[in-house]
């Protein structure tokens, strides 16, 4: 098996009695365990009469087992052993996934494996759970992502399965002869089979005892012998090719996508020679296609290679966000992208170098992988068992082996004018259709046959068009340093008026990486709404304007960001350390710089305008929870305040303000990872000259509401879903009141699922989080309904609540300390890579924690809070209201 350089973990496989292929992985630094299984088996296996079907297994499987048949049993269960669990349902496989305290995980194994050996199916709790289907699926129905892909659904083969309705609801499910848990039952026996399953468990554990693990617990899944019957069916016949699809999208977009058809792509993984083709066309360099159409003001935005794909289908998508304008000329546009694929043809010479340059890439990139959370690298990794051979199973996202001419050209013979359908997402269009479930407006036409022929005689490129070059910023030399005199924390290299500057040579990680980041405050950025959104608005527009001139950069491993914040704007580099340094500064001068097109300003101004007006459009908690963000954090206003202020701006406006916002600022930045001082130190000089021309300005702090008496607010909007938001927020900023919160979290959130949610069936989007506003800590408790009154809502909220202090009351010794350990594992839990490091020691920074102690002052709080004092101050803070807020959605 390929392993990366970089990672220190163990790693084995083996096969089970029954067919079930497992990978062990030993992760000696992990202080928690995880499993995954993912079966061969999803929504392409529904039965024609019970769509849905699949998706209903995977809800069920967590609603009790004949060995432990208490619905929910297992996920309080890791909730208590400080994990996480979920699962998911796709087209043709399905994945169950947990983390836990690695003290529990033999326990936790038993429960979790007997989903896949005697699941109850349980006819009451069938009945409820169905409610919970309809729920998911009626809050998806004005989701623009499914309506689209439902007309995608109808407008292919209709004998090949990905026609098929995924999600279900209470029409496709509802009880028939009998009570639909049988039918639950016989699915389960026919496709949950140990020969389909795949399945990986890591943990601290040694290779020997996670092998008797997987043998213990796993053995036991049932089996056959019986073979997975391949799809012959065609996606697509002759008359569903040569089609223009126009769709309705409930918000406003405008987007374009061509796609070509292509049979299973699986295999070519060790070439990458798809993912190649989609690079060559999703350049955006000078010469690209991008280029070239963002000039004409028609495009935001390309992307190549997207598409669905499965074990018999893949379509192969080049996908244009347009302007208004570019709707007008969305057949310019296609036979642009033709003439750009015609380049690609006739530079064939230069392909071996270009694919060289990615094969590079993805070798630096493999070498230089950092471990992931364990519980998401798991998920990944039983994915891959499914496609990647064994010796590929950690290293099939990366391996290239090699340019393959006489397959390239096989792939560029499928993107021709015959083998292509045409999807245009606009509004105003005249349709004569709606799609089934979701009421998808749309129109299907042929598209001209004298046009495709014209389409696929075009045998010359435009004269401007290029591909891209070999790659520049691939010539610097990867060195990992020595470490240095190590300090556990950030050093102050610099920390006076205007400029603090914090640098860490990592020593632990040891990879040639890095992460930089430069927070820009300016008084101007904060001085009204109107300025707040102009500042939201420079940095889309700066990330726009910065993508042509730096693409190549990002292709070789160094990525950016800029973002606004309260308060200004910051710029986070981070990737190959080499050349990043020098890279920052390019970008620094950029940013103070570079000349914004007129045009770039009214596209971004109308296209941010409109995504704050959309953003929480049918997302009742999602709108609820930005009325309560504006309210207690002035900095952060309204979406619908945000879009209001910038109606009016003009282009003039814009640029006065962006001198005025760099005219006196306050820089705060870091810099961690494969660096020495010196390197810092160069750094530090580079930013000051950078700014040399900007007045100093003290240190902004961002302002916090504190709730002095309860806080409601009502929206009522016509044709909506319910909600209701209710936020408690901590008395004071002391650690042990966070800590207080914490742990009342991790005490109450499973149990408000599995009432209001798993019980009481009140809507799909149900929860209890530690939510903090500016460093403020407070508890959270939200309900979205499709059904249900927010006054409805709220009474069953109050009652549940009432229910909890009595809970708590007479809350157990065992239980608390159950609750303070699981809440311990996750506070006390390891940066798993650099990245993780440095988001954790910037947040430090930015929240001026300069000890960088505040992991240690919440353990200490948590070790020493007794259950008495827990209980008492947890109960005043639910009972006295003065710091509680109820915003409701109707």
């Amino acid at each position: 098996m390929k392993i990366s350089n970089n990672d220190k973990r163990s790693y084995q496989t083996l096969t089970l009695d029954n067919g079930l292929k497992v990978l062990l992985i030993q992760d000696h630094l992990s202080n928690k365990s995880a499993a995954s299984l993912t079966i061969n088996a999803g929504h392409f296996d529904d039965p024609e009469e019970r769509q849905g079907m699949a998706h209903f297994i995977e809800h069920m499987l967590f609603l009790g087992t004949k060995a432990y048949p208490d619905p929910g049993h297992f996920s309080q269960f890791i909730n208590q052993a400080g994990g996480h669990c979920n699962a998911w349902t796709g087209t043709e496989h399905s994945s169950y996934y947990f983390d836990c305290d690695h003290q529990q995980f033999n326990s936790a194994l038993d429960i979790f494996s007997q989903f896949f050996i005697a699941p109850l199916f349980d006819k009451e709790q069938a009945t409820s759970e169905r409610n919970a289907i309809d729920a998911e699926y009626k809050m998806k129905t004005k989701d623009d992502g499914r309506r689209i892909y439902q007309v995608h659904k109808e407008t292919v083969n209709p004998a090949h399965p990905f026609a098929k309705f995924a999600v279900g609801n209470h029409q496709t499910l509802d009880d028939r002869d009998t009570c639909i848990s049988d039918e639950l039952c016989e699915f389960f026996k026919t496709h949950y089979l140990a020969q389909w399953m795949t399945l990986v468990i890591a943990g601290p554990q040694s290779l020997a005892e996670l092998t008797e693990f997987a043998q213990q617990y796993f053995t036991r899944i049932p089996f056959s012998k019986a073979p997975k019957l391949p799809i012959h069916v065609p996606l697509y016949r002759a008359q569903d090719m040569g089609k223009l699809i126009h769709i309705t999208p409930k918000k406003q977009m405008q987007k374009l996508i061509v796609s070509f058809a292509m049979p299973n792509i699986h295999k070519l993984y060790k070439s990458k020679s798809l993912s190649f083709l989609a690079h060559l066309i999703g350049f955006e360099g000078e010469g690209s296609l991008y280029s070239i159409l963002k000039a004409q003001g028609w495009i935001n935005a390309l992307s190549a290679g997207g598409g669905v794909n499965g074990s018999n289908y893949k379509d192969f998508n080049v996908s244009f966000a347009l302007t208004e304008q570019g709707i007008e000329f969305y057949e310019d546009i296609i036979e642009m992208l033709f003439e750009y694929i015609t380049l690609i043809e006739h530079s064939f010479e230069k392909l071996p170098a270009l694919y060289a340059d990615k094969q590079a890439l993805l070798e630096i990139a493999f070498d230089n992988q950092e471990p992931s959370k364990l519980v998401e690298w798991v998920n990944a990794l039983s994915v891959n068992m499914h496609h990647f051979d064994e010796s590929d199973y950690l290293a099939g996202d990366y391996v290239m082996t090699g340019f393959e001419p006489q397959l390239h050209k096989k792939l560029c013979r499928y993107l021709s004018a015959k083998n292509m359908r045409v999807v245009l997402i606009h509004q105003g269009v005249t349709t004569n259709k709606k799609a089934q479930w979701y009421n998808t407006a749309y129109l299907v036409e042929d598209l001209p046959v004298h046009w495709l022929d014209m389409l696929d005689k075009i045998k010359q490129p435009l004269p401007e068009m290029t591909l891209p070059d070999v790659n520049p910023y691939l010539k610097a030399k990867q060195v990992l340093h020595e470490s240095a005199a190590s300090f556990s924390k950030p050093k102050k290299l610099e920390f006076k008026d205007g400029l603090n500057f914090w640098f860490k040579q990592d020593t632990e990680f040891k990879v040639t990486k890095g992460h930089l980041y430069i927070e820009i405050d300016s008084k101007v950025a904060v001085s009204s709404v109107k300025n707040m959104a102009l500042t939201r608005l420079m940095a889309d527009l700066l990330m726009d304007s910065l993508a042509e001139p730096f693409y190549s950069a990002e292709l070789a491993g160094l990525n950016y960001h800029i973002t606004s914040h309260q308060g200004g704007l910051t710029l986070n580099t981070a990737g190959l350390s080499a050349n990043q340094p020098e890279f920052a500064i390019e970008l620094l001068n950029f940013i103070l710089t570079k000349d914004i097109s007129p045009i770039r300003f009214a596209e971004y101004r109308k296209q941010l305008s409109r995504h704050w007006l959309q953003h929480n459009h049918n997302k009742p908690v999602s709108a609820l929870f930005s009325v309560l963000g504006a309210h207690l954090m002035p900095w952060n206003p309204a979406p619908e305040d945000l879009a209001q202020s910038l109606k009016t701006v003009t282009f003039n406006e814009f640029n006065e303000f962006r001198l005025a916002f760099f005219n006196a600022v306050h820089i705060k930045a870091f810099m961690y990872g494969n660096w020495r001082e010196i390197d810092a130190e160069d750094m530090l000089k580079n930013i000051k000259h950078t700014f040399k021309d900007s007045e100093i300005l003290e240190d902004l702090k961002r302002p916090l509401i504190k709730l002095k008496q309860p806080f409601h607010y009502a929206v009522h909007k016509e044709q909506s879903e319910h909600g209701l938001l209710y936020y408690i927020q901590a008395k004071s900023a002391q650690v042990k009141e966070k800590v207080q919160l914490m742990l009342l979290n991790q005490l109450v959130q499973h149990l408000y699922f599995d009432e209001l949610r798993t019980k009481q069936q009140l809507g799909y989007l149900v929860g209890a989080g530690y939510a903090p506003f500016n460093t403020r800590a407070g508890l959270a408790f939200y309900v979205q309904s499709p059904n249900n009154s927010s006054q409805l809502l709220q009474q069953r909220h109050d009652e549940f609540v009432a229910m909890f202090v009595n809970h708590l009351s007479e809350l157990s010794l065992e239980a608390f300390s159950e609750a303070k350990q699981a809440l311990e594992l996750q506070i006390a839990e390891n940066d798993k890579n650099l990245r993780l490091r440095a988001q954790r020691l910037w947040v430090a920074i930015t929240n001026e924690d300069h000890g960088f102690s505040m992991q240690t002052r919440l353990l200490d709080a948590l070790r020493t809070l007794t259950k008495d004092v827990f209980i008492e101050n947890a109960i005043s803070l639910i009972n006295n209201k003065d710091s509680h807020a109820t915003l409701t959605f109707n």
